[in-house]
């Protein structure tokens, strides 16, 4: 974590495309969330990387919402909660966290289903229009999909460990007409979103569309390639095709074949496939999101949910009330996890922003 006095906002005339190839794409500090490419015309997803087609020398947002550049996590949540977060809370700012599993079994696609039936909830009471969800192709390659029905978002569930610029799918969403957009994502995908709603800035290019952010845990991700050259093919021999799922248990990182064998190394084993842009982030638990989910902290088949903002809070309550999700208490043991990990990864950024001397990021 960079040092309060290091953290210095640069104004966008200062900085532009150039800066943020210099500073955050050819280090690979990017985390290829795809802001960039959603909210500008001139920036395009060329060899799995953001690319400028067309120069403006007086514009500069790409550099000012990239969540690579610089974050202020005290001012964000200043912006977001109304107050900073206290030493013990490992896991951002929230009300309240429980336990919860979807009660129709068909969307439990994994975990608990909660992040599938909170968008239903959400596109159902009108709180959105559309969901901007992760899908996959055939061979595990993600995509990312503007779902405009219950159907389409249960048919996106489950999840992908892979990389995914799923943010990109917001200019999709836009051009569709949708004018409240919820999204489903990882904590600095999270964190871009979140960022580009609070800039204090000019400039309308759809911000104010975002209307729902339902954040996910994260450790790390895998770089695709990576991941199935080198363990999906080369150690288990395995098409991409053939897998039916992925899943990360009890230390163990499993992938799970269509004739239901389970292949499964030790999640330390996984490193050498470890997304290199996931190094300098500190978010385990979404700490910006509307309500953050994931297993970690709860039992097989359920999710630890925080509710963090009042969308947050009215959404669930609204799923609960309507028999959409059931809850119990998180065990202190299942929470006291949770928090483990979160300092774990906080830890981690430490050394790795050294390493890949990433500033501008306090929080």
């Amino acid at each position: 974590m960079a040092a309060k006095e290091k953290y210095a906002e640069p104004t966008y005339l200062e900085c532009g495309f150039g800066e943020l190839e210099h500073k955050v794409i050819s280090p690979e500090a990017c985390c290829r969330c795809g802001t960039c490419e959603a909210f500008c015309p001139r920036i395009e997803h060329k060899e799995n990387r953001p690319a400028l087609v067309d120069y403006d020398p007086l514009c500069g947002l790409c550099f000012a919402y990239c969540p690579r550049t610089f974050l202020d996590m005290g001012e964000m949540e200043t912006k977001l909660f109304g107050r900073t977060r206290n030493a013990d809370e490992a896991l951002g700012i929230y009300r309240k966290t429980v336990s919860v599993q979807a009660k129709v079994a068909a969307v439990r696609a994994q975990d608990g289903g909660v992040a599938t039936a909170l968008l239903v909830q959400a596109l159902q009471s009108g709180l959105i229009d559309c969901a901007v969800v992760t899908d996959r192709d055939e061979e595990w390659r993600t995509v990312a999909r503007v779902a405009t029905t219950a159907e389409e978002i249960k048919a996106a569930a489950g999840t992908k460990y892979t990389i995914s610029n799923s943010v990109f799918a917001l200019k999709a969403a836009m051009e569709k007409g949708c004018q409240k957009i919820g999204f489903v994502g990882t904590p600095c995908q999270i964190q871009a979103l979140r960022k580009v709603q609070l800039l204090e800035e000019p400039y309308e290019f759809g911000q104010k569309k975002i209307a729902l952010l339902v954040g996910l845990f994260c450790m790390e991700n895998f770089d695709y390639d990576e991941l199935m050259e080198g363990l999906v093919k080369g150690r288990f021999g395995l098409d991409p095709k053939d897998v039916s799922r992925f899943e990360i248990k009890k230390g163990m990182f499993r992938v799970i074949d269509k004739a239901g064998r389970a292949h499964e190394v030790k999640i330390e084993e996984t490193d050498e496939f470890t997304f290199k842009g996931c190094g300098p982030c500190f978010d385990f638990a979404s700490e910006l999101a509307d309500v953050s989910v994931g297993s970690v902290g709860s039992s097989e088949g359920r999710s630890t949910v925080l509710l963090r903002t009042d969308e947050g809070e009215k959404l669930y309550a609204a799923a609960l009330a309507a028999g959409a999700v059931q809850e119990k208490a998180v065990s202190e043991k299942g929470l006291a996890l949770a928090k483990r990990l979160a300092q774990s990864k906080a830890k981690r950024f430490e050394s790795k922003s050294e390493e890949m001397k990433v500033g501008g990021i306090n929080r």
